[in-house]
């Protein structure tokens, strides 16, 4: 059996970031304190001693408004009920006016080993556009004492196509990725929001980052993500390469014995689920299994084995001879220079 991934949402933040779509609620550590306790009866409600993991990823929300002794309770919870790894990559995303060292030191002493901070910018101005309620001084604060605290893999998150860049902006962040040389770098094009001109200018700002980044000597490998070499986020390659995951809480997704499932995208049917002792999932269509390996497996830069397309022989066909889909070895990948185009090409196949 392939070893699982496991994913774990913290659904609650200071306040909501306008282009944030993820299931989120305000935080307040009375609500959180009962949430925690529900999580844990899902955890043991999807017990699975045969089922050993190699990563674990606590996301949001805002995860870095755990304490240290939630972190480390939540991931005891986790390990009596599945095997996990000793070498398992364990993320928690944190916003850089969470971290403080002994914090970092304390998730470190947890079995936290990956970061992924959500910087989105080092410059004030786009950190103002945002709303962000950190500083570039913030951000940079937070490398360091995640530097001093022992963590080497750290991920940043970076957002392009605020009104308020400029090819000098963006040229300024990157410097910032030079002197700070995370082991990942994600960028995600701004969405949700009207801007005039909008799909030139991201293209023109997404392009300029994937060449800095290359430049620097980063790999791209999905559509938003960079790496060291041998960096990847492997938790996120299971969603993407058709690997079995687990997701708790709510509005967690998780993909089992070939099976696609999600959990409720609401706290009070969440509870009232596990307070009936059932599982908190909502009914979801099925994909068929080479779609699925289509719509995941495409981010990838490196593509997905030939015989994923067979059932879509006047698709493929068309998109290799139009160049939107490219022969790879053994795989058809889409080329990098189409690769913001991934939706449009995946709409040939649903």
């Amino acid at each position: 059996m392939k070893k699982s991934g496991l994913y774990i949402h913290f659904p609650f933040c200071r306040r909501a970031c306008f282009y944030c779509h993820f299931f989120k609620k305000k935080h307040r550590p009375a609500l959180a304190a009962i949430y925690l306790r529900y999580l844990a009866r899902e955890i043991r409600r999807r017990r699975d001693p045969g089922r050993p993991l190699d990563t674990v990823y606590i996301g949001g929300g805002s995860p870095s408004l755990l304490t240290a002794p939630q972190i480390s309770a939540l991931l005891e919870t986790a390990a009596k009920n599945f095997p996990i790894d000793k070498k398992s990559e364990i993320t928690l995303e944190a916003n850089p006016e969470d971290l403080a060292a002994p914090q970092l030191r304390a998730c470190r002493r947890a079995g936290v080993n990956r970061l992924s901070i959500g910087v989105q910018s080092f410059q004030d101005r786009d950190l103002r556009c945002l709303k962000r309620t950190h500083s570039a001084a913030q951000a940079l604060q937070a490398m360091e004492q995640a530097r001093d605290a022992g963590f080497t893999n750290i991920s940043l998150d970076l957002i392009i196509g605020l009104e308020t860049q400029t090819s000098k902006s963006m040229a300024l962040n990157f410097h910032q990725i030079e002197t700070l040389k995370p082991a990942h770098v994600s960028v995600y094009i701004l969405e949700g929001v009207p801007r005039q001109a909008a799909d030139e200018r991201d293209a023109r700002l997404y392009f300029q980052a994937r060449q800095s980044l290359l430049d620097l000597g980063y790999n791209h490998y999905e559509v938003s993500n960079f790496c060291r070499p041998g960096k990847a986020s492997q938790h996120n390659l299971k969603y993407w390469k058709n690997q079995p995951y687990i997701g708790l809480g709510p509005s967690a997704a998780g993909f089992l014995n070939s099976r696609d499932y999600k959990n409720f995208s609401d706290l009070k049917k969440y509870y009232a689920a596990l307070n009936k002792g059932i599982l908190p999932e909502q009914k979801t269509a099925p994909l068929q299994p080479d779609l699925r390996r289509i719509i995941t497996g495409l981010r990838l830069l490196d593509g997905i084995p030939a015989s994923a397309f067979k059932s879509f022989p006047a698709p493929t066909d068309f998109l290799l001879t139009e160049g939107f889909l490219v022969r790879k070895g053994k795989n058809i990948a889409v080329p990098a220079d189409k690769i913001l185009l991934l939706n449009e090409i995946l709409g040939y196949f649903i």
